[in-house]
């Protein structure tokens, strides 16, 4: 089923339809948030040095990360 498809099934919905879809949803956004944090956990508890970053190269890496786009 296209992501179309599913847009306009969606917008058939009743009211109460819709807000479960709604719930539905956040809770699969959650599930991945939950997900990554658990993630990002586990590399900041790290108690090896050799896998920690210096501020220098902190900073340097930092400054490689293309800016957005200007809107």
């Amino acid at each position: 089923m296209s992501l179309e498809t599913l847009k306009r099934e969606a917008a058939a919905l009743n009211d109460e339809e819709r807000r479960e879809l709604c719930a539905f949803l956040i809770s699969l956004r959650e599930k991945q948030w939950v997900e990554f944090l658990r993630n990002a956990s586990k590399r900041l508890d790290d108690p090896d040095p050799n896998r920690w970053l210096t501020i220098e190269e902190f900073k340097r890496r930092l400054d490689e990360i293309p800016a957005p786009p200007a809107e």
